[in-house]
């Protein structure tokens, strides 16, 4: 009995005993400091170790209210630069005004890779029975500005930006772009660079690459990569036209205008008959045969070829599209 008071005895006495008031809550004695899961009630107040120290604070205000749009605007800057030299370069072969100076200027630094040949005159040199008219590639500069816009409104804007991968395909696509254009400028009659039909078909596919993703760009965002992609699909099909035609590297395709013209036109009208198209992407395919048979009606000759009923026929089922919804 006397054996069994003695080992209750220790457990009774501290069930009993009061805990001392400088008693420290465990998780202080092993140096954790506890958080709030939920919402603080009204009134109440972290303590200054919650807080961080006052440089901690003033950094964090510091990245929120500057260098969080230093670096937004800095993902943005090889964008910024792609389109840049895009625009001169698609500019300047629109006027091809480049006088002969003794100076060197900046502009003509970064034009000197440009030939002596414009779109205009590409077209002209490299003539086919779907080429279309010249105001079609006044595109290239709209792109540009399609482009600015978007770019500028995505740095910007205070809510969520392009996706660093959007970003990347856009300056990639306006690397090739350019490319093309200063391969394009080289050419000259009877000389028709291979690169020309090379290049191009890459702006399309990097261009578009963020249209295919798993999230595509949303609003206001999705119109540049659906006129830059939509378009220069359309280009590459011309590019493939012009080099079984002009480039002599393809037998039995060389000098047969209405054959090229149909495989121009067969592709196009695969791609015009491919469903849930959106409003861009059919304008600018009404866009580029709305050109070719302006081009092929004020030229005064090939009306009753085989290739302008397929143009006509082309046309017409573009505007079916663009009219109704699929």
């Amino acid at each position: 009995m006397l054996l069994q008071l003695l080992l209750v005895q220790p457990t009774v006495g501290l069930l009993l005993s009061q805990p001392r008031l400088g008693a420290r809550p465990l998780a202080q004695h092993r140096g954790v400091a506890l958080r709030m899961a939920g919402v603080p009630p009204k009134g109440f107040e972290w303590g200054d170790r919650e807080k961080g120290s006052p440089v901690e604070q003033g950094l964090q205000v510091v990245d929120s209210l500057l260098l969080s749009r230093v670096v937004r605007i800095a993902n943005h800057a090889p964008t910024f630069a792609s389109l840049s030299y895009f625009g001169l370069i698609s500019m300047t072969m629109q006027s091809m005004t480049m006088p002969a100076v003794a100076v060197a200027t900046l502009k003509s630094v970064l034009t000197r890779g440009i030939g002596p040949t414009s779109n205009k005159a590409f077209s002209m040199l490299f003539a086919t029975p779907v080429t279309p008219a010249g105001f079609v590639f006044l595109i290239w500069p709209f792109i540009s500005l399609l482009q600015l816009i978007t770019v500028t409104f995505s740095a910007l804007r205070p809510a969520a930006p392009l996706k660093q991968a959007d970003l990347t395909a856009l300056s990639l696509a306006n690397v090739f772009a350019t490319v093309w254009l200063l391969v394009s400028s080289n050419a000259a009659a009877g000389a028709l660079p291979l690169l020309s039909c090379l290049v191009l078909p890459l702006v399309p596919i990097f261009s578009g690459y963020p249209l295919r993703s798993a999230a595509p760009p949303a609003g206001k965002y999705k119109l540049v990569f659906e006129v830059f992609s939509s378009f220069t699909t359309l280009a590459s099909f011309l590019a493939l036209a012009v080099e079984l035609l002009h480039g002599g590297r393809v037998p039995f395709f060389g000098g047969r205008g209405e054959l090229c013209a149909l495989v121009f036109l067969t592709l196009t009208s695969a791609v015009v008959s491919l469903p849930n198209r959106c409003l861009a992407k059919k304008s600018v395919n009404l866009l580029a045969l709305s050109g070719i048979l302006w081009n092929r009606a004020t030229s005064g000759g090939g009306l009753l070829s085989v290739s302008f009923a397929a143009t006509l026929a082309v046309w017409g089922w573009a505007v079916k599209q663009l009219v109704t919804d699929n």
